[in-house]
């Protein structure tokens, strides 16, 4: 058995976006790629992808890494579809998982090591639940312990894993970091527009660097 692994949710239909957004170039990157580049170099394992109409593209961009690329057949009916295939197909592996979303691409290895020692060391008082806040806004990667993995199974819709939260919030814990670009979302042209024209340095800050 692993200790943690990783599911990054790929199989958005980006309705907002006006076009696959997990595909926009990034920096030479197509921007999913950053959530999985992420991921493995935390050293989580196995990291599952899960995508949606192109799993053969999402294949494609990320062939060079140890992760696996699992098709949703039933991507269209929400983000929850997607996270179920991905916390089944892990689940007899690994003792915990973080969830990563596929459209967050500034989110820092830093963070997914300090969320681990959190685990650690909060996992003995039962608090199954630890998710990052950027700018004491709420985001992701969100670990989450085995225990909670039947529960994520049953979920529906598209809030994700936003009901089970609520759920267990005395077994929830926020770790925070000041840096709010960490936490940003590529949801919309005007995002990609802002967050394409200048190099943004994660590991560091949050200034623009030229």
């Amino acid at each position: 058995m692993y200790d943690i692994g990783a599911v990054i949710l790929a199989a958005g239909m980006s309705k907002r976006m006006g076009q696959p957004k997990q595909f926009l170039n990034l920096h030479g990157k197509p921007l999913f790629r950053y959530s999985v580049e992420t991921a493995v170099h935390s050293g989580l394992r196995p990291v599952v992808v899960v995508s949606g109409e192109h799993t053969e593209l999402v294949k494609e961009y990320i062939r060079d890494l140890p992760a696996m690329v699992i098709h949703n057949p039933n991507f269209a009916q929400g983000m929850s579809s997607s996270l179920k295939v991905g916390v089944k197909a892990i689940r007899d592996q690994v003792s915990a998982c973080f969830v990563f979303l596929a459209d967050q691409p500034f989110i820092p290895v830093s963070v997914v090591d300090r969320l681990r020692e959190v685990f650690d060391v909060a996992k003995s008082k039962n608090m199954n639940i630890i998710r990052p806040r950027y700018g004491s806004v709420p985001g992701h990667p969100v670990l989450f312990a085995a225990k909670i993995f039947p529960e994520l199974i049953r979920i529906e819709g598209d809030r994700g894993a936003q009901q089970v939260i609520r759920q267990h919030l005395t077994e929830l814990a926020y770790v925070d970091f000041d840096h709010s670009l960490w936490g940003v979302d590529i949801d919309t042209p005007e995002d990609w527009k802002i967050y394409s024209k200048e190099k943004y340095d994660k590991n560091s800050t949050d200034e623009i660097t030229n």
